[in-house]
């Protein structure tokens, strides 16, 4: 079975919209189609995110814990290991970095372009 580590901003996205690739991501998650990894950083991250965003998701913050809930039931958690110096331009995806190297993934679902650019091209 495929794991992997999905960007906050990709799980944002699937909930602001139906339509698009974030979307489908998610649905494929809850068909058991792959399974998720989470460190307790990026579900933290995710927690903060969705929970400043839940107005404009039209969500009331139980409904994020709910939602958040059945994403854990869906994942597999990491430790991550020690943080190291710095290698991307946004420090708080460092630790999204470190789970995808302790998953052994060569790749990571996000929407922040620049950062992947910047970082396959020193890679």
């Amino acid at each position: 079975m495929i794991r992997a580590v999905l960007d906050t901003n990709i799980l944002l996205a699937s909930l602001l919209s139906q339509r698009g690739a974030s979307f489908e991501i998610l649905q494929r998650l809850r068909r058991g189609e792959w399974r998720l990894v989470l460190s307790n950083h990026l579900l933290l991250e995710y927690e903060e995110v969705l929970k400043r965003n839940a107005s404009t998701l039209g969500l009331t913050l139980a409904e994020v814990d709910a939602y958040l809930n059945a994403i854990c039931q869906a994942a597999d958690c990491i430790a991550l290991a020690a943080p190291q110096p710095p290698r991307l331009p946004d420090p708080d995806d460092e630790p999204l970095l470190r789970l995808a190297k302790a998953l052994g993934s060569r790749l990571i679902t996000t929407h922040n372009l620049p950062t992947s650019a910047r970082r396959r091209s020193t890679a």
